[in-house]
């Protein structure tokens, strides 16, 4: 017995060691639903490129279009991209919950606010808050499998009481909170000109040292409906526009050869949320 629990103990350290010397590397799409275009970027970034990860935007007009695709794609890892605010010009969105239910979210139209500066000054209540979260997880749960949480635009720190509150709830579901599960980040490529994305993202992998790291994009297509989006604080982003040329380009550095030449060269272990501890 003593030789047999020492041979499991023996192979449980070197398992570890492996996995501290190796470079995993999860890539999170975010705003799946936003757009029409998302659904086409998503599925070809998974499909043909190197995205792991999905954050379903449940506010968003394409969500029961996201989850048909997500069903067609089980192998995507899907969190909850919890939102608060829906920051395009002339392209509104509404919370899960009725208006009424969640007045300090939105404003006297029943929209979502278009920039967290808005939001914060109408100082949103922290119940009305954890019932429109747990509305859009609910929501997403009856779709799909939901196996890890993030933030739409504001951060769980834009606001007193918002990281206690998140915390709260992913005990509760039992889901981890990208971000906070020891990653190390990889600075996306989101606000770099479009002509300089993919050269840009070559050189972060090619630094990549062993560890876990989370590499943050935003998936979508060169057409009309995503170069009409205007964000409602361009200068929070990026001049020139709308964001079609940008996402797009996005979605073409996680489908080049390039990229995935450097991933298969360095040995980087593609991976998700599902493959690490649940949170309880």
């Amino acid at each position: 017995m003593g030789i047999k629990y020492f041979l499991i103990f023996f192979l449980a350290v070197m398992a570890a060691s492996a996995e501290a010397g190796e470079i995993r590397l999860i890539v999170r799409g975010d705003d799946l639903g936003m757009t029409q275009g998302s659904l086409v970027a998503f599925e070809r970034a998974f499909r043909e490129g190197v995205l792991t990860c999905a954050s379903l935007l449940v506010c968003g007009p394409w969500f029961e279009g996201a989850t048909g695709l997500l069903k067609n794609n089980p192998g995507l890892c899907v969190g909850v991209h919890l939102s608060l605010v829906g920051e395009w010009r002339g392209y509104r969105w509404r919370p899960v919950l009725p208006w009424d239910k969640v007045a300090s979210l939105v404003d006297e139209d029943g929209f979502l606010f278009r920039h967290p500066e808005e939001l914060l000054a109408r100082k949103p209540k922290l119940e009305e808050v954890e019932a429109e979260w747990r509305a859009q997880i609910g929501l997403a749960k009856k779709r799909v499998k939901v196996e890890y949480l993030d933030a739409h635009y504001m951060g769980f720190s834009a606001y007193p009481g918002i990281e206690d509150l998140i915390r709260k709830i992913s005990r509760g579901h039992g889901l981890p909170v990208s971000g906070w599960m020891g990653e190390k980040r990889v600075p996306g490529v989101y606000k770099v000109p479009v002509e300089e994305k993919r050269r840009k993202a070559e050189a972060m992998l090619e630094g990549l040292s062993p560890g876990l790291w989370l590499w943050v994009n935003h998936p979508g297509i060169d057409s009309p409906e995503q170069n009409a989006l205007i964000h409602s604080k361009p200068e929070d982003v990026f001049t020139g526009g709308g964001v079609g040329k940008h996402r797009a380009e996005e979605t073409n550095v996680l489908t080049s050869a390039e990229i995935k030449k450097i991933i298969e060269r360095k040995g980087i272990r593609l991976t998700g949320y599902r493959d690490l501890p649940s949170i309880r």
